[in-house]
């Protein structure tokens, strides 16, 4: 199974994407903090392919894969849309890979509570078209404060998500928000009386920043930087009374005169921008959108478009980026349909009417990438479809007034204006898509070992005969090394780790220090293959092929490098007995155990213990002897 069949698999199997609220992983397993555990099905993701072991701990959904979770974890980013968290390996990413990884980690935290906001707008909606409230009443202007709430004070929700990204000070970030949508200062700008007022000399303009998004992320940035540097001079005894106070002098002077503005100019020609291109020909424009949405999903690009989504809605009161991506849902729901048409094989047409209910109901992962990549062409009539959809509601000038998910349960929201339109670009979307997968893509009679949506079907597979002179493989070579203890203290067996990953022996075999003091030395002569931001942990790669793992305590991913320093990077050649980390033991043994696994990843079980357990031993003394292939 792929990487990328199995991130899918796991994705479906915890209740999908929408129900992750974190993940991250260490060396060897994946993390995933969920928001209703009770959707987990854990024994169908212990018996997928590529799955060592899974396990709650502590509320965490732990799925151990081994040291090739980096790679999963990275395909499940990509098709959850996940934000990389902290504790994944250091790499050099491209800087526009980084900007869509900042947009994500922003924006997807605030849009459960968008949505929500957005259904409550449509059932005044409804309520309103139904005449079973009136506009004039109390309960009216109740319920609609209820949905507008959030999107007037949008920079507060975005000022949390941006202090958690930008690995700043939550509350200062909140209080940058505050100033901006102050009573007081939103009293002189709904005056009316000045476009402008001054602050010891310095003009602020007045600006409503209320629904606005640009000014309090880049503001959030900004501080990130002025706080690291104010605390890091500021005196430890005056830190926590004054660092916030000169951070506050510095930073809400600069947002009010400088960033506030500037990120306003920039929302607003951002806002220009789209509007211009929709209006030189909005056929063209909705048709490209819709065309190219399953391809920036697939790229990770479509969290590019959230941020200005926002803004059109702050700045113009509507989008008409929404219905867009509407229609291309809706066009990936009937071409993964017609697939259902289109195969035989009865387990693959289970997936499909899953992936299909998925999608119509907005989430489309499953869909693009467990049918919809594995064939090609319905890939492209669901491109062209959502774009023939896109092309006509666009050409129609619809407007969506508020923030709405790509799903069928927001059609309310929809039905506002334009409602026949609606349906007839919605039919367009559908049906186009649906007939062009039929045309174009051939019946797929395989029932043998074909591997789609994770699952693989093997039981009808043939087997070719061998050949009369067929001679059977060479016994693998086997490689020895010794194993030294790269820190110091009592030996213990692996099994009495009070960690059943570690336990159980399923990432391989080896044995754990409890150490005595926090100097972790190279076991091996190798290559540093795995040294993640945390620190915790490190991979090291021998001539060989030999795989070695140090795990410097349990659960100690979840300091995110507190106690830790590094001397070594990934990629580094390293001899054995050289200083690889070094930790504060007892900083950490306050908060975690901090016993060390050390495992050889890919020893055959023939290991030789050169010390006894429970020994005391020095860090850079022979422990274990090891075969290897």
């Amino acid at each position: 199974m792929s990487n990328q069949e199995l991130a899918a698999r796991i994705i479906e199997l915890i209740g999908g994407n929408s129900n992750i609220s974190r993940a991250a992983h260490c060396m060897t397993r994946l993390r995933l903090n969920l928001y209703n555990n009770d959707l987990i099905q854990l024994k169908e993701i212990e018996s997928l392919k590529g799955v060592l072991g899974a396990q709650m701990q502590n509320q965490q959904l732990q799925i151990i894969i081994g040291p090739q979770v980096g790679s999963l974890y990275n395909e499940i980013a990509a098709q959850a849309n996940l934000n990389p968290a902290a504790d994944a390996p250091k790499t050099n990413q491209k800087l526009f890979t980084r900007f869509l990884d900042i947009l994500s980690g922003i924006f997807l935290p605030v849009i459960p509570a968008i949505a929500g906001a957005g259904m409550l707008k449509a059932i005044i909606a409804l309520l309103k078209a139904a005449n079973l409230v009136q506009v004039d009443s109390y309960t009216f202007q109740l319920f609609n404060m209820m949905a507008d709430c959030i999107f007037y004070f949008l920079p507060f929700f975005l000022a949390v998500s941006s202090a958690k990204i930008f690995k700043t000070n939550a509350t200062l970030a909140v209080a940058l928000a505050a100033a901006i949508l102050h009573p007081t200062f939103t009293a002189f700008v709904s005056a009316g009386d000045v476009t402008a007022i001054e602050f010891f000399g310095l003009p602020v303009r007045l600006v409503n920043y209320s629904y606005s998004v640009i000014p309090i992320v880049l503001s959030v940035w900004i501080l990130s930087y002025v706080y690291r540097f104010v605390d890091k001079h500021m005196p430890n005894i005056l830190k926590v009374i004054f660092t916030p106070t000169v951070v506050l002098l510095i930073m809400v002077p600069l947002e009010l005169v400088v960033l506030g503005p500037l990120g306003s100019y920039a929302g607003s020609a951002l806002t220009s921008f789209i509007t211009y291109l929709f209006s030189v020909n909005a056929f063209i424009a909705g048709f490209v959108m819709s065309l190219i949405r399953p391809l920036t999903v697939i790229t990770g690009m479509h969290q590019g478009f959230t941020p200005v989504v926002f803004q059109n809605l702050a700045e113009l009161g509507y989008d008409m980026l929404l219905p867009n991506m509407m229609m291309s849902t809706m066009a990936q729901f009937g071409a993964t349909a017609a697939m259902y048409f289109r195969v035989k094989n009865r387990e693959k047409k289970s997936l499909i009417v899953s992936a299909s209910f998925s999608a119509i109901m907005g989430i489309t992962e499953p869909a693009l990438y467990g049918v919809l990549i594995s064939y090609k062409k319905a890939f492209f009539a669901a491109c062209l479809g959502g774009a023939l959809g896109g092309g006509y509601i666009s050409m129609t000038h619809f407007h969506l007034l508020s923030f709405a998910s790509s799903s069928i349960v927001s059609l309310p929201l929809y039905f506002q204006s334009n409602v026949s339109n609606v349906l007839i670009a919605i039919a367009i979307s559908i049906v186009s898509a649906f007939a062009l997968t039929l045309v174009l893509e051939k019946t797929d009679t395989a029932a043998d070992s074909s591997t789609f949506c994770g699952y693989t079907d093997t039981s009808q597979a043939s087997v070719d005969p061998l050949p009369a002179d067929f001679a059977a493989p060479a016994a693998p070579l086997l490689h020895s090394a010794v194993i030294t203890a790269p820190v110091s203290g009592r030996i213990t067996p692996l099994s009495e780790v009070p960690d059943n990953t570690f336990a159980s022996g399923i990432l391989g075999d080896g044995f754990a220090i409890m150490p005595t003091d926090g100097t972790i030395h190279a076991p091996v002569d190798g290559t540093v293959t795995a040294l993640y931001s945390s620190k915790h942990a490190i991979g090291i790669t021998g001539p060989d092929g030999l795989e070695v793992l140090v795990h410097i305590g349990l659960n100690t991913v979840q300091l995110e490098g507190r106690y830790f320093e590094a001397y070594v990077k990934s990629g580094d050649n390293v001899k054995k007995g050289q200083k690889l980390i070094t930790f504060d033991l007892s900083a950490i043994e306050k908060e975690y155990n901090p016993i060390t696994p050390v495992l050889v990843l890919n020893s055959n079980k023939k290991l030789d213990f050169m010390k006894k357990m429970n020994d005391a031993v020095t860090a850079n003394t022979d422990v274990l002897q090891v075969q290897f292939e």
